[in-house]
C-alpha cells in the first residue's frame, strides 16, 4: 500500500528530544480540527499533535535533511500499516430508523368506533319520571 507522495508532506520538527524528521499525511485525520498526525522518525510510530504547538515547530528539511527522505519514507509506511487513525476508529452512526407507516383499519371499523353512545337506559321508559316539584309540595304539608 504506497502512500501518493503528493498527501506527503516531509520536514522538521524542532522540539529538542522529541523532535527529529517527520511526515506528515493529509489524508489521516484526528476528527479534531485543534490536533493533526505526524510520523516522528525519532520516535518510530505517528502521534498526535497540537496544532497550536507543534505547526510553529515544523519546517521544511535541509539538503542535507532531504538525504533521509526514502528512509523515512519506508519508515513511515511500515507504521502505516498497523495504524488506524482515531477518525477512522469512531464507530458509524446508526443509519435513521425507519417507523413503520401505521396500518389503517378498514372503514367498516371506524364506523363503528365513530357511533355515539347513548347514555340513556332504554329500560328508564318504563319508570314514571319523578316530578321533583310534587315531592317539595308533599313535604311541606
Amino acid at each position: 500500500m504506497a502512500v501518493k507522495q503528493e498527501t506527503l508532506w516531509f520536514g522538521y520538527l524542532e522540539a529538542g528530544e522529541k523532535g527529529g524528521p517527520v511526515v506528515r499525511d493529509v489524508t489521516l485525520g484526528t476528527g479534531s480540527p485543534a490536533t493533526f498526525y505526524l510520523f516522528n522518525l525519532n520516535r518510530g510510530a505517528i502521534l498526535e499533535y497540537r496544532r497550536d504547538i507543534a505547526e510553529p515547530k515544523l519546517r521544511e528539511l535541509t539538503e542535507e535533511e532531504k538525504e533521509t527522505i526514502e528512509e523515512l519514507r519506508q519508515a513511515f509506511e511500515h507504521a502505516r500499516k498497523g495504524f488506524t487513525p482515531r477518525e477512522a476508529r469512531k464507530p458509524k452512526p446508526l443509519p435513521p430508523t425507519r417507523k413503520k407507516p401505521r396500518v389503517e383499519e378498514d372503514d367498516e371499523a371506524e364506523l363503528e368506533d365513530d357511533k355515539e353512545i347513548d347514555l340513556k337506559d332504554e329500560d328508564d321508559d318504563d319508570e314514571p319520571d319523578l316530578d321533583v316539584a310534587a315531592i317539595d309540595d308533599a313535604a311541606d304539608d
